[in-house]
């Protein structure tokens, strides 16, 4: 097949690996094909939401699916569906793309789709405008989206509305009527840090924020949730912030920074998306004595926590394994499934109670469900109608 990766890394790591970085190109194309892996985890519960319905004639009622979900059944079709990313600068967006692909893959050798495409932005949103002005003109039937802004593309998007495509936001989502929804409890994720952080330290400590990716609705969320929580405990105080752009390299190096202005510090508030080791990192490097971590769900954090001894912290995260999810809805829209608006995902957490259910867990990996279509549909899209 022909999957065009447009974007600000683009590169081998597709043929070898899931999840090893490389280089980059802003305006390059490639046809490399992915391996993608995406992380099971049995542990990782989820209670989540999604409305709307939508058909169409490319979907032929004689072949259908072997994957059964009630009375409904996929049928085969030639539809394409493309994936807009916004970034592709950490692990988390890499195996999110890689999720993304495997879902893909699956469904076009079954017979459900006829191709996909992927293509990754450089975290602005006019590469993204650019991403979605193409696939508009490529006439495809679907768009799944992770964002650069939660507004800023709405022009474009509308025009993907207006000329019959379905579209699906997921992980940073779009506030746009008509579009269908994939979110997380980000206030959530922020709130749970600070609430930990208050318990362990009875309500006091100083404390590092580490943010997310610049202007990502992720990182407003988390830090909205960061902020209203600590108003709870005015003897909690944040001695500092850096950029971490959910990347571990990113945050090691803006910690290093800061740290010898910061002699004592009790915890570190992450953004919980890839950036936790980068924590640990830091602080190793300067032989400092060290804070308690919210971690990230990723294998390097949970590895190195293990071998901790008596550590106690938090680990949370959001699933990369959302982009094969986001897929699915997609395609399950288009075959005419009843989807609701606006879904809600589940955010698995790690304690001390916990943590040895994760053991497995391989650096490169988070803790993230298997999206499979079955799954979707049940945690998913039918979770959100319950509610």
């Amino acid at each position: 097949m022909k999957k065009r990766i447009l974007g600000f890394i683009v590169c081998s790591f597709f043929a070898v690996s899931a999840l090893a970085g490389c280089g980059s190109s802003s305006t390059a194309s490639s046809n490399v094909k992915s391996s993608a892996s995406s992380v099971s985890s049995a542990k990782a519960s989820s209670s989540e939401s999604s409305s709307a319905n939508s058909s169409s004639s490319k979907a032929s009622s004689s072949e259908s699916s072997a994957s059964d979900t009630g009375d409904f059944k996929l049928k085969k079709g030639n539809y394409v569906i493309g994936l807009s990313n916004a970034y592709f600068g950490n692990t988390w967006r890499k195996q999110m793309v890689d999720c993304f692909t495997n879902a893909a893959e699956k469904a076009k050798t079954d017979g459900y789709i006829k191709d996909y495409e992927i293509q990754n932005g450089d975290g602005t949103v006019n590469s993204q405008i650019a991403q979605i002005n193409s696939f508009i003109l490529e006439g495809v039937d679907a768009i799944v989206i992770d964002s650069a802004s939660e507004t800023a593309l709405n022009s474009s998007i509308q025009q993907a509305l207006d000329a019959g495509i379905t579209v699906v936001s997921f992980d940073s989502v779009v506030n746009l009527d008509g579009v269908y929804k994939m979110d997380y409890p980000w206030a959530d994720i922020g709130k749970a840090s600070v609430d930990f952080m208050a318990k362990k330290y009875d309500g006091k400590g100083k404390y590092i924020v580490v943010r997310g990716v610049s202007g990502a609705a992720p990182d407003q969320g988390i830090y909205s949730g960061i902020t209203e929580e600590l108003k709870k405990y005015p003897d909690m105080n944040i001695e500092a912030q850096v950029i971490g752009q959910a990347s571990a390299t990113v945050t090691q190096q803006e910690l290093l920074k800061i740290l010898d202005s910061y002699p004592d510090v009790d915890g570190v508030i992450t953004h919980c998306g890839g950036d936790a080791i980068g924590v640990v990192n830091a602080f190793d490097q300067l032989n400092r004595k060290m804070p308690t971590i919210i971690g990230d769900n990723t294998g390097e954090f949970i590895q190195w926590w293990l071998k901790q001894d008596g550590y106690e912290t938090l680990s949370q995260g959001s699933t990369p394994g959302c982009g094969g999810a986001a897929f699915w809805v997609a395609l399950d829209i288009l075959n005419g499934y009843d989807v609701p608006q606006s879904m809600m995902l589940s955010i698995p957490r790690v304690t001390t109670d916990n943590l040895q259910d994760y053991k497995d867990l391989k650096a490169g990996e988070f803790i993230s469900p298997d999206f499979t279509n079955e799954y979707v549909i049940k945690n998913i899209i039918d979770a959100a109608k319950s509610k």
